[in-house]
């Protein structure tokens, strides 16, 4: 088992960021909530911790476990959590200053700043330290000390902030795992493989069968692979058919995991069960907290329609447990059931790639995110079947010309979504959705007009019931949390 670095914000995306830059230098990481006792923290075995606040917050450290400070692992404090170290080792801290204008930066000869010079940064805020005994001055910004040491306890803190796009910032924090931890390179796919492999063979007594529920995505897709792969043919797939899917995709779902990952499906059909379900909740959220809880209903039906199953494998990844509330708990089980997550502790693009190394086809590794009700969640307005099948032949017609474009591998998302058209009560619109991937967000793709304009003149002429279609330029809020 990886021993990981452990993670510790304040704020969740930057808990996420870290993770995500330790993980792409091959370093295992976990994000935990900040306030976790020392001996959750030591169940993990930690190779080392990050500490991180808010520079301007009052009492930076007041809900962390002050155990974890005199705990002997490896510790790199980062913004207000530096300063409130500093200050609680005798030293002193002026009031945060804000600017735009770059620094100086004098960085030490230390293993924390390796392949790193000074330069010229800009540190948005910055509260000059005044460190005691035993810290040591390691940085400093226009001659004012931002980072310090105290190497008895491997003890860091640092100013500087951590960015996305920030190479320096990278490679401080690869660093400090390196360096000064002893991590290794070792984070990549063949680890993640062998590891839930092994801790699927595990958990599963020698005779005992397993249930995946498998919709066609990445996640649920590369769990069913492990679990094969760890279970043989003691692992039982189910596709259930809640009528929400695009065109087709049940039956391609199914010959894909047969003919290409050489694993059997069965089919259940619950198509007029959700759309009974849902024809009348209007709402988006309770649509997607209604689909889900139907979902886990009837997997929970069928473990104790089949007593031979021992346990139920969930595509559950890292990004599920940083968003998700309390819809992530998968089922509620009979105690003797147990509930395998192989992916849980991998993020998407993780996720992903596993799934190339895995040698699943591109069908299957870059499938678009799809909501858990599925087309449900693109109707505004009352669900009926007409509708689900006028959305699905407008879906069809973009994903063609999408594709007939070349523009398929460039786009996050392209779908279609249907409202009620403002002047024909008896008519509908249909909305266009392209979502290009940019940095950590997703934006309206900048589409060829005469692409639009094509796909347009085919909604309009081959389907019944369309009276106009629109383009929609709003950002998504989704990209961040799904992948």
């Amino acid at each position: 088992m990886q021993k990981p670095v452990l993670i510790l914000c304040k704020d969740t995306s930057m808990s996420w960021l870290i993770a995500r830059l330790l993980r792409w230098r091959q370093v295992y990481s976990l994000a935990l909530p900040f306030d976790t006792p020392l001996d959750a923290l030591l169940s993990h075995a930690p190779k080392g911790i990050i500490l991180s606040a808010p520079l301007d917050e009052p009492g930076a450290l007041d809900s962390l476990d002050p155990a974890i400070l005199d705990a002997g692992i490896p510790l790199l404090a980062l913004g207000g959590a530096a300063v409130a170290i500093c200050v609680r080792h005798g030293g002193q801290a002026a009031p945060a200053v804000y600017s735009t204008s770059p620094f100086s930066l004098e960085l030490a000869d230390h293993a924390l700043f390796q392949e790193m010079d000074d330069a010229r940064c800009v540190l948005r805020s910055l509260a000059a330290l005044t460190p005691d005994e035993p810290l040591i001055s390691i940085a400093m910004a226009d001659g004012e000390t931002i980072g310090f040491a105290h190497e008895e306890k491997q003890l860091y803190g640092l100013e500087y902030p951590i960015e996305r796009n920030d190479p320096d910032a990278a490679q401080i924090l690869t660093n400090f795992a390196y360096n000064i931890c002893g991590c290794h390179a070792s984070w990549n796919e063949d680890t993640m493989i062998d590891q839930a492999i092994a801790t699927i063979r595990e958990q599963i007594p020698d005779q005992g069968r397993v249930l995946c529920a498998v919709s066609g995505g990445v996640d649920s897709a590369v769990c069913a692979k492990l679990a094969s792969m760890a279970l043989g043919d003691r692992l039982d797939c189910l596709f259930v058919d809640t009528g929400l899917f695009r065109l087709n995709e049940p039956q391609n779902v199914i010959n894909e995991f047969q003919e290409t990952l050489g694993i059997s499906v069965s089919y259940l059909n619950a198509r007029e069960t959700f759309l009974q379900a849902l024809a009348a909740e209007t709402d988006s959220s309770a649509r997607e907290r209604r689909a889900s809880r139907l979902m886990r209903k009837m997997l929970a039906e069928y473990l104790r329609e089949h007593p031979e199953l021992c346990a139920i494998v969930m595509g559950t990844n890292y990004n599920d447990r940083f968003y998700s509330g309390d819809d992530a708990t998968p089922l509620r089980l009979d105690p003797s059931l147990m509930i395998l997550e192989p992916i849980h502790n991998l993020f998407k693009d993780e996720v992903r790639r596993l799934a190339n190394a895995l040698g699943m086809p591109a069908s299957i590794s870059e499938r678009q995110s799809f909501p858990s009700s599925g087309l449900a969640l693109r109707i505004f307005g009352q669900i009926t079947e007409e509708k689900l099948n006028l959305l699905r032949a407008a879906d069809a017609c973009l994903m063609d010309e999408i594709c007939e474009a070349g523009l398929d591998k460039r786009l996050w998302q392209y779908y279609a979504t249907l409202i009620e058209s403002p002047d024909r009560p008896d008519q509908h619109t249909i909305c266009l959705r392209c979502i290009q991937a940019s940095q950590n967000s997703g934006l309206a793709a900048r589409l060829p007009f005469d692409l639009l304009e094509r796909t347009t003149t085919r909604l309009l002429h081959e389907l019944q019931g369309i009276s106009r279609v629109v383009y929609d330029l709003t950002p998504s809020r989704q990209y961040g949390m799904l992948e």
